[in-house]
């Protein structure tokens, strides 16, 4: 299997991810401009919970362009575009850019400065490159605040994870440490839990509202491992390549699997069927991040307790006692 992984040229990826990271920078510098700022902002969904600002959008306008020109053979794969572009039928390209401009929109938008820009790279569904820009009260060598405020965590396949020039690895134990930080979706505590010896002692819940963010916790080892329910590419490539190269391990189950297995190609069939690119925009899977000791046991301890039978019961409950026949009075004696 690990043959398949070398059908890359290994100085090209490194030169991809150099680029990457200067790239990444600049995305940084344009989220900062706009940070805390009067800034328009759309919704893609009609009850207003996934929101496009115009930060987003200058953002991966300057990603696509900056890549066009130094990458022309490239394919480029951003959240944000348009119908048509969402809609196409083109066949993807062997190397494609996948970029999520503003990973935390809503964070972003309402002046929590907790989100990410995130740029992985794929050879025929192979992470091969990341870059992230993630806000940091990072300093530079005088002790003054950097311009975009904050580090690029960067990689390319087999060179190690960095948060600019420091290398950086996953928080190492044999299994989780409750006093730890970990990241979870937000529905998690409603519709699964955990079973066996990790009930209660799974360790310290945070939800921040950015899948890359998250991801890049966890490589630079500040969650100790992180969980999510169905990522797009978009959302999880940068950083899932960024966990490996950390030291760590990526859990997936593509759909129809029943099993978790570490991740490797995130697109099985590329090379008897290449994809489009309408394809790739409905990819989805689950994931467990962590250390290679850890992540494994918490997919295989991860269980779903919402069922829709449970909760019909649940919401008619009201209904089936009010139908429940009153008992009859009786006289009484004398």
């Amino acid at each position: 299997m690990e043959a398949k992984t070398q059908l890359w040229d290994d100085a090209l990826a490194e030169e991809i991810e150099q680029f990457a990271v200067e790239i990444a920078r600049g995305a940084g510098k344009i989220l900062a401009g706009h940070f805390g700022q009067q800034i328009k902002v759309e919704f893609k969904d009609e009850h207003e919970r996934d929101p496009v600002t115009a930060a987003d959008k200058e953002t991966q306008e300057y990603l696509t362009a900056e890549i066009a020109k130094r990458f022309p053979d490239h394919g480029v794969l951003g959240e944000e575009g348009t119908k048509e572009e969402k809609e196409s039928e083109e066949l993807a390209k062997d190397i494609l850019w996948v970029l999520d401009p503003l990973d935390g929109t809503t964070n972003y938008m309402n002046g929590l400065p907790v989100f990410a820009s995130s740029i992985g790279v794929l050879y025929r569904g192979w992470p091969i490159a990341a870059a992230l820009f993630i806000p940091w009260p990072t300093s530079d060598a005088n002790s003054k605040p950097k311009t975009e405020g904050g580090f690029v965590l960067h990689c390319h396949k087999g060179g190690g994870c960095f948060a600019d020039d420091e290398p950086v690895s996953v928080y190492v134990s044999d299994e989780p440490v409750p006093s730890r930080l970990i990241g979870v979706p937000g529905y998690f505590g409603v519709g699964q839990g955990f079973t066996g010896k990790l009930a209660g002692k799974a360790g310290e819940v945070r939800t921040t509202g950015s899948i890359a963010y998250e991801l890049a916790m966890t490589a630079r080892g500040v969650l100790q491992y992180a969980m999510f329910g169905a990522p797009r590419l978009w959302d999880m490539v940068g950083g899932a390549l960024s966990v490996v190269e950390a030291g760590g391990v990526v859990m997936t189950r593509f759909r129809g699997e029943k099993h978790w297995h570490p991740m490797e190609s995130l697109i099985p069939t590329w090379e008897s069927k290449t994809p489009t690119m309408k394809e790739l925009r409905n990819w989805m899977a689950p994931l467990v991040v962590g250390n290679p000791k850890v992540a494994p046991m918490i997919a295989d301890n991860v269980k779903r307790r919402f069922s829709l039978k449970s909760q019909f019961r649940k919401i008619t409950r009201p209904l089936r006692r009010k139908k429940k026949p009153a008992p009859e009075k009786t006289e009484a004696k004398s």
